[in-house]
């Protein structure tokens, strides 16, 4: 099985050697969990080996992005300017999103390995989420980047914290892969987890994960539990007698 790394420290070991080259996955979650950050990481993991990554901007402005990378010492800047990363801004007004021509076209020509689409919210603009145009929308989206051969990664938000209480989108179902980031109460803060729900044709752990963002991005702890779910079960336990 031909894998890629994701450059995410733990997530390679998560899913046991990477991400399957060629797979469209969503990665998913509330606010403030990373999901961005996850996905410039991917990029960045790329170029570093020789494969050329293209981010298409939906919601920010990519010097926004780029702003936002380098609080995190991530130069953006300089892959850009080697040709080895693109920007493709996707203008979005009166409910029609501008022809999504301009990506294709530089996945074809720049030889382009690796897409990270964020976010998901585009579509939504065209059509209300849930809707069949909204799925034939996204389907054919996907249906393209896969006739490409780039490994694309999309982002998506969630209104649930909770895993436990995880409700399932209708699209979810349409991608391979699915990663869900979360944040989970620890005492009076919050703790940063993640799961790989789904990941077809490739085995992997299905476990709950705590991560930290720092300098480079994310970083997965796989060798220990998260903490705020061990509190949660003490209290249950002390509830309980």
């Amino acid at each position: 099985m031909d894998k890629i790394a994701t450059g995410v420290p733990g997530l390679d070991k998560i899913l046991k050697g990477g991400l399957r080259k060629g797979t469209f996955t969503l990665i998913s979650g509330v606010p403030g969990t990373g999901k961005t950050i996850l996905g410039l990481q991917f990029l960045v993991e790329g170029v570093k080996r020789g494969e050329r990554g293209l981010f298409i901007c939906s919601e920010e402005p990519q010097e926004d992005v780029k702003t936002y990378a380098k609080n995190l010492k991530i130069d953006l800047d300089e892959f850009e300017k080697l040709k080895k990363l693109f920007f493709v801004q996707q203008q979005i007004s009166d409910r029609k999103i501008v022809s999504l021509s301009t990506p294709i076209d530089m996945i074809k020509k720049e030889k382009i390995k690796r897409v990270f689409l964020d976010s998901l919210t585009m579509f939504k603009y065209m059509h209300m989420a849930g809707t069949m145009d909204f799925r034939k929308e996204l389907y054919n989206f996907i249906s393209i980047m896969k006739e490409t051969g780039v490994t694309l990664l999309i982002t998506a938000e969630r209104d649930r914290t909770s895993l436990d209480m995880t409700k399932y989108e209708d699209h979810d179902f349409l991608f391979e892969g699915l990663i869900i980031l979360t944040k989970i109460r620890k005492g009076a803060s919050y703790e940063r987890c993640i799961t790989v729900q789904k990941m077809r044709g490739q085995d992997h752990s299905m476990d709950i994960y705590p991560f930290t963002i720092g300098e480079g991005g994310i970083t997965i702890h796989v060798d220990q539990p998260p903490f705020s779910l061990i509190e949660q079960d003490v209290t249950k336990t002390k509830n309980s007698r």
